[in-house]
This record gives C-alpha cells, structure tokens and sequence, in this order.
C-alpha cells in the first residue's frame, strides 16, 4: 500500500469493532473493508476524498482517524440539545424576514458566531469557496442603499421596460420621499462572494445564508434578502469599487442583520403544498 493509502485514514485496531458505519457514510465509497473486515481506503481515495470528516464523525467508538481530522478534533453532539418535532416546527415556520430595525448596532461577536456556524452549512463537494464581506457601519450601510437605487434610476434610463416589470418605483420612489426600503434601518450588511464563473457558488451561498438566517434569533437578531443590493453590487460600477471584492468575485448573496424593531406573534397562512407523490 503506498504511503498515500496508508495516511487517507487511519483505524485504531484496539478501538473499532467493524461496525461498518464508516463504510456506509462516506459519501464517495471510498472505505471498504479488509479481510477481516476493519476499514481500508479504496485506491484514488487520497485524490476523490472531500475531507468531509463523515467516517470520523460517524464512528461509535472514535477508532478513525482522517488525513484532516481525528476525533479530538471534533466536538461531540449534545442529545440533549436536539430539538423535539413541534419545537422544530414551529422554529422554522416562524422564521419572518424583518424589514424594520432597531438603532443598535450588532455586536461584532454575535457576527462572528453567525459566520462560524455558517461554515457547517452543506455545500458542493465540501469545497467550502464561500468568502464573506462584513459591512457593520451604519452610515456605509447607507451609503451601499443609495448606490443602489442610483443603479435602479440608471435602469430607469437604459432599460424602462426592466425598471417597470422589476417594479423599482417600489424602491425608488419611497427613497426620493424619505423612506429606506433597501436596507431598511438595519445597521449591518453581509455579503457572500465568491468566483464569478463557481458553478456550486449561487446554491452555496444561499444555503450559508439561510444557516444564518436560521441561527440569527437565537442571538435576538433579524435579518432579510436583499437582491437589490446583490444584483447592483454585480454591474453598477461605483457600488463594485466600494465594495472592493476581489477580482475575478462577484456577491452570490446578500442579506442586512439587526435587531428587529417589532415582534411577529403568529405563523402567516402559506399555500397547500404542491407536490406530485409516486
């Protein structure tokens, strides 16, 4: 076996007891077993792994031992943490988008906190290109909102007819009056970028995002999409100076946090679901 096939994992022969979980999580098949039934590595295996940690994380007896990480390098799940059905019913249906803030600013720690859980969140081939632009400045926060119904009045002039389906006066109108409906008072900005031409990037980051989004009232804090600022942050040249993304990046998603200013008391009525059952 090359030095390669020897290192991809790992087992502690003294600790595992053949289970075979390892063998089944691995979400490339790249575990099999050995003659006596105790994991080995596939050949290609160094290549193919994602370093997704899988057959660590699954393992009862913390026998396994991965290229990138061990069991001492992962933290253990706590039952007693893990939310009963009606509690996670409930979590997720009264998730609102908050489009009224409080003048707070949020803690740069919550911040960094919904960042780090956001890093767990499912992405292609555990790839993880996700990078993120932290804009807590309540004035800069300002400042990217009205550059970017500088943008919507630019489409106004260049292309009427985009203005008028997109329905901007919807934006641009109540701005000229007095009223923010891009960033709606929150005092934060946070943008997931990453390559232009990432095929896996848009879905990664909207799964990053709604983590956060998810996460975001644990901390007392709100947060909405907002796909104005997103779609002028890709084409509205003195937006993308500002934001000073790196070249060749684009913003796949971009949402504003605060601390909401009101307080949803009940579950919105949603249409049936639509579904097809075979």
């Amino acid at each position: 076996m090359s030095e390669q096939m020897d290192t991809i994992i790992k087992v502690d022969r003294g600790l595992c007891v053949r289970c075979g979980s390892c063998v089944k999580a691995c979400p490339g098949g790249l575990i099999a077993r050995d003659k006596e039934n105790f994991p080995i590595p596939i050949e290609n295996s160094w290549d193919l792994c994602i370093d997704c940690g899988h057959c660590v994380a699954i393992c009862p007896k913390g026998a396994m031992h991965q290229r990138s990480m061990g069991p001492e390098d992962c933290e253990p799940i706590d039952n007693k943490l893990i939310l009963k059905r009606d509690q996670v019913g409930q979590f997720l249906m009264s998730r609102r988008s908050i489009r009224s803030y409080m003048n707070k600013p949020v803690e740069k720690e919550n911040i960094l906190q919904l960042l780090d859980i956001a890093r767990y969140a499912p992405n292609g081939a555990n790839r993880q290109i996700i990078r993120w632009l932290v804009i807590n400045d309540p004035a800069e926060v300002r400042r990217i909102a009205e550059m970017t119904i500088d943008w919507m009045k630019a489409v106004k002039e260049k292309n009427p007819a985009l203005y008028q389906e997109a329905k901007l006066e919807l934006f641009v109108e109540p701005w000229d009056a007095g009223q923010d409906r891009i960033s709606r008072g929150a005092p934060c900005i946070i943008m997931a970028y990453a390559k232009k031409d990432e095929r896996t990037a848009p879905p990664a980051a909207m799964i990053a995002i709604h983590q956060i989004q998810l996460a975001a009232p644990a901390f007392g804090l709100g947060t909405t999409f907002t796909g104005s600022i997103n779609t002028a942050s890709q084409s509205y040249l003195p937006l993308v100076e500002l934001l000073g993304l790196p070249e060749g990046n684009i913003a796949h998603g971009t949402f504003v946090m605060g601390y909401p200013a009101e307080k949803y008391l009940c579950i919105p009525k949603r249409k049936p679901v639509d579904m097809t059952w075979r």
